[in-house]
């Protein structure tokens, strides 16, 4: 997958929790750029929005808007792309 797809498909996912959930996620640019200068394997990318996910679910926001805490996001992608590594 390249940097595009990645991003893609990281965009697509975001997008689903703020579907799911009626919410806006006000850095997902910012999300996204971390998780793709990480990672560009899908399976990856996957794992770590469905982490951000039950964040999301865990953390409810009464704004409707929600900031996912960048240092929540770099310690779900340091931890899962450490865990793909060592499956390897």
């Amino acid at each position: 997958m390249n940097q595009a797809q990645a991003k893609d498909r990281a965009r697509a996912l975001l997008d689903m929790i703020e579907n799911m959930y009626e919410i806006r996620i006000t850095n997902s640019e910012q999300v996204i750029e971390a998780i793709t200068e990480k990672t560009l394997d899908e399976q990856r990318i996957l794992t770590i929005s469905t982490s951000l996910n039950s964040w999301v679910a865990m953390n409810p926001m009464d704004t409707g808007e929600v900031e996912i805490p960048m240092e929540v996001v770099n310690e779900l992608i340091r931890c899962i792309c450490i865990a793909k590594m060592k499956t390897l």
